[in-house]
């Protein structure tokens, strides 16, 4: 079976690329991709944390159940996305709960990781934050590589790889992916079938991988 891994030497990864480049090696991986807002950096808490620094009347959910934040807050959801889309919110969120951890689990594992993350499109400073934010937490444990390789798009779909680990319920023309959705389960995403895990610890990920693996060779036959 062939295996395609992303060369560390591709440089059509930023928003906007269309064009997947792929080449076989000798050693290779299977490339996962992983979303950050939700699976490995916390979006609600730095919100939540703004709000009671800056807008203590504004009352703090206890359990969201809609995927888009400001969804869930009526009548203050005009403040909630200004929040969101101020400069320096996406740099400053805070670092997931066993973020470092679940990157380490999958190399571990034998893949490659690699970031597969959306911009958000009311927020112009989101694209470059989010590689800063790279920077600070994961390219002094694992390297320059991860920032290199890292995807910002809203066409996850367009990019190789057995999975996407992503917390969104519905992810844009997945019908069109290679990758299997591998929900990073949230609140709002509990009622949603299909393939999941409840934590970077959890110990159907190993499992859940390899069939996702199966399931990517057959569509690379087809």
């Amino acid at each position: 079976m062939v295996k395609f891994f992303m060369s560390f030497g591709s440089r059509n990864l930023r928003s906007g690329g269309s064009t997947v480049i792929m080449e076989t090696m000798k050693d290779d991986k299977y490339v996962v991709l992983v979303d950050m807002d939700g699976v490995l950096a916390e979006f609600d808490d730095e919100v939540v944390s703004r709000i009671r620094d800056r807008h203590p009347h504004v009352p703090i959910l206890e359990e969201r159940s809609h995927f888009y934040l400001y969804e869930d807050y009526d009548e203050h959801a005009r403040l909630v996305m200004e929040l969101s889309d101020e400069e320096g919110f996406f740099e400053a969120l805070p670092l997931g709960l066993q973020a470092i951890a679940g990157w380490q689990r999958l190399v571990d594992l034998g893949y490659h990781p690699r970031i597969c993350s959306a911009p958000k499109l009311s927020n112009p400073h989101s694209e470059r934050e989010k590689l800063i934010w790279l920077r600070k937490y994961f390219v002094p444990v694992f390297g320059e590589y991860v920032v290199d390789e890292a995807i910002i798009t809203r066409d996850k779909h367009e990019y190789d790889g057995i999975a996407l680990i992503d917390d969104r319920p519905e992810i844009r023309h997945s019908d069109k992916a290679k990758w299997q959705h591998i929900l990073f389960t949230r609140p709002y995403n509990k009622n949603v079938k299909g393939p999941r895990i409840d934590g970077w610890l959890d110990e159907n990920l190993p499992a859940i991988l390899s069939a996702a693996a199966v399931e990517y060779g057959k569509i690379s036959k087809k």
